[in-house]
C-alpha cells in the first residue's frame, strides 16, 4: 500500500509529463504503415510539399505541384522538411508532427485544468486522448492539430498572465498565437480571441487589461515580429500573393450562413469529443445553470471560450477538425464535471459514454472477424471492451476507464484500422519504376506513391495529357480512367505499353470512403455473403509511357 502511495505521489508531481509520454506512445503505433489513416489533403499536400520543397533546394518558400504553395503558411512544412532531413523521407518522419501535436494538445488540457481548478489535470489529459478526433489526427500530418496545440498553449499562457501580471507569460502567449498563425492563418486568432474576451467579461478582468497596457503593446509588437515578416516577404517575392490568400478566404465564404449551418457546427463540435457528448452537454448545461456562482466562473467561461469558438464556424464553410482548438475547453469541462459530479446522474452518463464507444468498437471487431482480418488486434480490442465495462459498470474508476477508451482507440486506429489494407501497394513497386519520372492522372491515386519513392508525384489532367508527347516514365491512374486515356493517347500519338495493375482499396477525400466508386448496395451484400471484399476493390493501372520515337526503334 506504501508503494502505491509513493507512485501516486510521483505520479501527482510528474503528471504533465506522463500525459505526453502517454500521448506520444498512444499515437505513435503504425504511423509509419502506408495503410495507416489517411486522407486528401495529407496525401496530396502535407506529404508533398516539403518534397518538392527539399528537391528544389528551396525552404522558406514550400512549393508543391511545380508552383509555391502560397494558401497556407509553412511552419508546419518547415518542420515536416526538416525531419525528412535528418530521419529521410518516410511517413515517421512527416507524422511525427501530428503526434507531437496530439500529446501536446492532452499536455494542455492538462496544465489549463490545473491552474482553473488547483487540482490534477491527468483526467482532462486523458480524456483529450479518449477523443475520436485526437485519434485519427494525431496520426496524421496535417495542419489542424498543431494549430490547436499553439492556440491552446496561448490561452495558457495569457490565463497565467491573467493571474500573475508578469510580462513573460504574455510574450510566451504572444509567441504561441505567432506559431499558430504561421500554422494556419489568422484562424487561430479566432479560438484565442473568444478565450481572451470571454474571459475578459466572465473574470471582470477588464480594469487589469488597461492597467498592464504597455504590456498587451509588447505583447502586439511580439505577434506581429512572428507572423508579419513570412507574408510580406511573400508579397514582395510573388505579386500574385494577395490574390492567392484572397481566394482561399473567399473559398470559406465568410458571411453566408448556410440553411442548418449552426446545428451542423454544434454537430461538429460534440462529435470531435466523442464518445464524451453527452457528458460536454451535460457540463454545459450545468455550468449555465450555476452561472451566478462565483465559483461556477471558472466553468462558465469554459462555456463561453467553446460557444464564442464555434460560433463564427456558423458562416463560413469549414470541415470539423477545423474545429480541433475547442477540444481542451471541452475536456477541461467533461473532467471538472465527472469531478464534481456525483450520484446516478454522473454513473449515468458515463456509462452511456462507454456503451457508445463499445459499441462502435463491436462493430469494428465483428467485421474484422467477419472478413478474417487482424484477428490477434481484434481480440485484444475486444479485452479492452470489456476492461472499460468492468472498470466503469463494476469498479465505477472514471480514470481506468477513461483511460481504457485512450487504449482501446489507439487499438483501433493504429492497429485494426491498417489490416483493411487501405492505400496498399505492391511490395515491389519501387523497383519496377526505378528512376523513371512517374505522374498521376487525373486522380492523385495510388496516394502513397510520392511516399514509396521519396519524391513528389504530380497529378496531371485530362486537359493536360499532351504533355505526355515527349515524356519518359510511369503514369499511374484508375481503372476508371484507363479507356479515355488509351483512347486520348491514340488520338495524341502518344506511345504507351501497359505495365502492369494491382487492386487496392483507397481514400477519397476522407479515410471512410474507400470502396469502388461504382460500388452498389449488391455488392456491398455479395462482399458480406461471400466474406471477400477484394471485389470492392478499385483496380490501379500503369503504363510506360515513351517518347514519339521509341528508344529501341
Amino acid at each position: 500500500m506504501r508503494y502505491l502511495l509513493l507512485k501516486m505521489r510521483y505520479l501527482g508531481y510528474h503528471e504533465r509529463m506522463v500525459i505526453f509520454v502517454v500521448g506520444i506512445l498512444l499515437l505513435l503505433p503504425c504511423i509509419w504503415s502506408e495503410m495507416s489513416v489517411t486522407g486528401q489533403d495529407e496525401y496530396l499536400l502535407s506529404l508533398r510539399t516539403p518534397m518538392e520543397t527539399l528537391e528544389r533546394g528551396s525552404w522558406f518558400v514550400p512549393w508543391v505541384n511545380g508552383e509555391p504553395r502560397l494558401k497556407k503558411p509553412p511552419l508546419v512544412y518547415w518542420v515536416i522538411l526538416l525531419s525528412y532531413k535528418l530521419f529521410g523521407i518516410n511517413l515517421i518522419a512527416a507524422r511525427l508532427v501530428g503526434v507531437l501535436s496530439g500529446a501536446g494538445l492532452a499536455l494542455c488540457s492538462c496544465l489549463l485544468y490545473r491552474e482553473l481548478f488547483k487540482k490534477s489535470g491527468m483526467l482532462a489529459g486523458l480524456i483529450t486522448l479518449a477523443t475520436v478526433a485526437v485519434a485519427i489526427e494525431g496520426r496524421r500530418a496535417m495542419l489542424d492539430l498543431p494549430l490547436a496545440f499553439f492556440t491552446s498553449m496561448a490561452v495558457y499562457f495569457a490565463l497565467r498572465w491573467g493571474k500573475s501580471g508578469r510580462l513573460d507569460w504574455i510574450l510566451l502567449s504572444a509567441f504561441s498565437l505567432g506559431l499558430s498563425f504561421l500554422v494556419k492563418g489568422p484562424v487561430g486568432f479566432i479560438f484565442f480571441g473568444a478565450a481572451a474576451i470571454t474571459a475578459l467579461f466572465v473574470f471582470r478582468k477588464w480594469r487589469f487589461a488597461f492597467s498592464h497596457w504597455s504590456q498587451i503593446v509588447w505583447a502586439l509588437v511580439l505577434l506581429l515580429a512572428v507572423c508579419a515578416p513570412w507574408p510580406l516577404i511573400m508579397a514582395h517575392l510573388w505579386p500574385n500573393f494577395l490574390s492567392v490568400v484572397g481566394g482561399e478566404i473567399a473559398a470559406r465564404r465568410f458571411g453566408n450562413i448556410r440553411v442548418g449551418s449552426p446545428l451542423s457546427t454544434v454537430g461538429a463540435a460534440l462529435l470531435l469529443v466523442f464518445p464524451w457528448s453527452v457528458v460536454l452537454i451535460a457540463a454545459v448545461v450545468r455550468s449555465v445553470y450555476y452561472a451566478q456562482q462565483t465559483p461556477a466562473r471558472k466553468n462558465l467561461w469554459l462555456v463561453a471560450w467553446f460557444l464564442g469558438s464555434i460560433i463564427p464556424f456558423f458562416f463560413m464553410k469549414s470541415f470539423e477538425r477545423y474545429l480541433m482548438p475547442i477540444i481542451p475547453a471541452a475536456s477541461v469541462l467533461c473532467a471538472n464535471w465527472l469531478d464534481e459530479v456525483e450520484g446516478i446522474l454522473k454513473t449515468s452518463l458515463l456509462r452511456i459514454s462507454i456503451t457508445l464507444i463499445a459499441l462502435v468498437a463491436v462493430f469494428f471487431c465483428l467485421a474484422f472477424i467477419w472478413f478474417a482480418h487482424g484477428l490477434p488486434i481484434t481480440l485484444m480490442c475486444l479485452f479492452f471492451v470489456g476492461l472499460m465495462f468492468w472498470v466503469t459498470f463494476a469498479r465505477g474508476d472514471t480514470h481506468m476507464a477513461v483511460g481504457a477508451v485512450a487504449v482501446l482507440l489507439a487499438l483501433i486506429m493504429g492497429g485494426l484500422y491498417p489490416f483493411m489494407g487501405i492505400n496498399a501497394m505492391p511490395r515491389d513497386l519501387e523497383k519496377i519504376v526505378g528512376h523513371s519520372p512517374v505522374v498521376a492522372y487525373n486522380s492523385p491515386q495510388p496516394s502513397m506513391l510520392s511516399i514509396r519513392l521519396k519524391r513528389s508525384v504530380v497529378r496531371i489532367h485530362k486537359k493536360d495529357i499532351h504533355l505526355l508527347k515527349h515524356f519518359d516514365g510511369f503514369v499511374f491512374m484508375r481503372e476508371i480512367d484507363a479507356e479515355g486515356f488509351e483512347a486520348l493517347a491514340r488520338e495524341l500519338d502518344i506511345h504507351y505499353e501497359k505495365t502492369g495493375q494491382f487492386k487496392t482499396f483507397y481514400a477519397r477525400k476522407t479515410w471512410v470512403r474507400f470502396a469502388r466508386e461504382d460500388a452498389t448496395l449488391d455488392d456491398w451484400k455479395k462482399a458480406i455473403k461471400m466474406r471477400s471484399m477484394e471485389d470492392l476493390q478499385p483496380s490501379i493501372y500503369y503504363y510506360r509511357v515513351y517518347p514519339k520515337i521509341h528508344p529501341d526503334e
